[in-house]
């Protein structure tokens, strides 16, 4: 087996573990619900970066973030100094997924990528750093994750529920899923607010990629299967903060005129492979391990003053704890929703009209806003 064959397994199987573990823990929040298996949010990087001015100025997190939000956040920005944006060319699973899209858009034919001009192309990868800056300014202003139903990667793990609160965040991820078939990496490149903090790293970073022009044939096969669009070909130095550490042009280069080196000594493309993904995983796997991946949750819905806020239920909860946190009785919601006497307390509350073939009061199938209503309507009167 080739050294080639085996650097390209390595990256795919990251990645594809890096999708199965996600949805594993996607899976794991919607069957148990919030109140025993934390949200997706709390690991995605990105999260921490939300909160952070929230966290600085007041010493609270936003909802949904998590002292692992900020632990993962810090793992990726130094892997970043020290590797590139291999996050992006690795552990990302809408990256991943982008990719697989586009090796099957060639597969049915689609071979030339469809690309904006250059001159378009060079001022448009800088969309995602105001985009970075808006959300950024926003999330503080707000003291919400507002990129949260926006997000194409949050929608994308969230298998298709919450849809009227996601409507964006899923008509973007369709958008972006069939672009993928005709171009690489639209969303990462134009759009993704992670990929541009990530960027500010990548130009600080000690990673360098080179390319040797005099033996390089000038093939442009590196730019054929380059996932961000970069023009290595006619680069001496690949400097752009938007490249993703992925070296498929150093495995597929057939002259062997690219090369990588880390503080100044080369590395081949199997042992940097080898060394990033060994080291993210016990990184991970220690820091999950240590207090510094708190993810305790006491309430989403009570603030730290122990006030409640009736739009931070979840279908998710369950009917015990609503009834908990509320303060009212069981009785109160019985005959406000005509609950069988022997209902099951523990059940989550998007389940109660599927199982117990429940209505509200305009016939309609009970939702989980119904009780926010109810709830804050007594907690009104109660004031």
């Amino acid at each position: 087996m080739s050294s080639k064959i085996n650097w390209h397994y390595l990256r795919r199987i990251s990645q594809f573990a890096v999708i199965a573990l996600v949805l594993y823990l996607t899976l794991r929040h919607l069957n148990l619900g919030i109140e025993k298996a934390v949200p997706i949010d709390a690991f995605c990087p990105f999260g921490g970066l939300e909160s952070l001015l929230t966290y600085i100025t007041t010493g609270t997190f936003l909802k949904r973030i998590f002292l692992s939000s900020f632990t993962l956040l810090a793992i990726v920005l130094i892997f970043t100094m020290f590797f590139g944006r291999v996050f992006c060319g690795y552990f990302c699973p809408l990256g991943a997924l982008q990719e697989m899209i586009r090796w099957i858009g060639r597969k049915m034919g689609i071979k030339k990528d469809i690309e904006l001009p250059v001159t378009v192309d060079k001022y448009a990868r800088y969309l995602k750093y105001v985009i970075l800056v808006v959300i950024l300014i926003l999330s503080y202003k707000l003291g919400d994750l507002v990129f949260r139903n926006y997000d194409p990667y949050n929608a994308l793990m969230h298998l298709g529920n919450e849809w009227e609160e996601k409507v964006y965040g899923y008509s973007i991820l369709i958008l972006l899923l069939i672009a993928s078939l005709f171009t690489k990496s639209f969303w990462c490149r134009y759009f993704c607010p992670l990929g541009a903090t990530l960027g500010f790293f990548k130009k600080l970073s000690f990673f360098r990629l080179k390319r040797d022009k005099n033996t390089c044939i000038s093939c442009n096969h590196c730019n054929y299967v380059c996932p961000a669009g970069l023009d290595v070909a006619h680069s001496d130095f690949v400097k752009s903060a938007d490249c993703i550490s992925c070296l498929n042009c150093v495995s597929d280069c057939p002259e062997k005129s690219l090369t990588v080196s880390i503080f100044g000594k080369k590395i081949s493309k199997n042992k940097f492979s080898l060394i990033v993904v060994i080291l993210f995983v016990v990184t991970i796997l220690g820091a999950s391990l240590s207090p510094l991946w708190q993810q305790k949750i006491e309430s989403n819905v009570k603030d730290d003053k122990g006030q409640i806020n009736v739009e931070n239920i979840r279908g998710s909860n369950t009917l015990k704890f609503v009834i908990k946190e509320s303060g009212l009785p069981f009785e109160a919601f019985q005959a406000e929703f005509n609950l069988p006497a022997d209902i099951d307390q523990t059940i989550m509350l998007k389940e109660i009209a599927i199982k117990y073939e429940l209505k509200n009061r305009a016939g309609d199938p009970l939702e989980t806003e119904d009780f926010r209503e109810f709830i804050e309507n007594n907690l009104m009167s109660k004031n």
